[in-house]
């Protein structure tokens, strides 16, 4: 379990996200994150993930201070997809997947049998079989953005972490992957936490909803978040309304 405790994140002294109290992420959940442009969403991730923009209050892993564990012990528990794509493009798919399973090679690099297999079996489950001798400098952006996703699952960590994991994808390729997400959290027992902008997707086909509204954290079951007006709130629009009995926005 993810708990984040009386936290604060933000830039320098400005606080741009925060929660009074505790928030507990358990296991076997899709999690999805939203709030308007600038809420805070991205800087929430990075501060779970590695404490960057975290000011005040502390996140705690399977009931142990996140700063306390090592290097090594924390790839192996928290993974994450940025919007940044700070790697070699020379690299092929294939070689970006087996550099997530650093954490569990000798001190050489060997791959193993058992790494081959969860390589092969995320190429196939996303797939990217077709493409795995293809440089990521070579792949259109919805092509890499799965790739990178891929490359998060390949690292077999407990909690995910994903900032915009549908972009650059289209409307059905969206929903596939929300769904194959979803299913891997409910299989496998891990967590993804996820910001969108894809609200009608968000509540469709997630377990829970984390939002972020004028600075303020809030965590709920996906149903209670749809029975409350915390969406109208978030995004108030005299020309956009979302019908639960739908789940979808209309215009009026």
């Amino acid at each position: 379990m993810i708990q984040l405790e009386n936290i604060q994140v933000g830039y320098g002294h400005c606080v741009v996200a925060e929660h009074a109290g505790n928030l507990a992420f358990a296991k076997a959940k899709l999690i999805s994150l939203i709030g308007a442009n600038g809420s805070g969403k991205s800087t929430l991730l990075r501060a779970i993930a590695s404490g960057q923009h975290l000011i005040n209050g502390k996140v705690v892993v399977e009931n142990k201070n996140w700063k306390n564990y090592t290097a090594l012990e924390r790839s192996k528990f928290i993974s994450i997809v940025l919007t940044e794509r700070a790697f070699s493009f020379f690299l092929s798919v294939r070689e970006l997947l087996e550099l997530s399973r650093a954490p569990y090679t000798n001190y050489i690099g060997t791959l193993s049998d058992v790494d081959h297999e969860i390589i092969n079996d995320v190429l196939e489950n996303f797939d990217l079989k077709d493409l795995e001798n293809r440089r990521a400098g070579t792949l259109s952006d919805g092509q890499l953005q799965r790739v990178l996703i891929a490359r998060a699952i390949v690292q077999d960590t407990v909690y995910l972490l994903m900032d915009e994991p549908t972009s650059h994808l289209d409307i059905n390729h969206k929903a596939d992957l929300l769904l194959l997400l979803r299913d891997y959290c409910h299989k496998k027992g891990k967590t993804i936490i996820y910001a969108t902008h894809e609200i009608q997707l968000a509540l469709s086909l997630s377990d829970e909803v984390v939002s972020i509204h004028k600075g303020i954290i809030a965590h709920q079951p996906t149903v209670d978040f749809q029975n409350s007006n915390r969406l109208e709130t978030i995004f108030p629009s005299k020309n956009v309304i979302f019908e639960n009995g739908t789940m979808a926005f209309r215009f009026e």
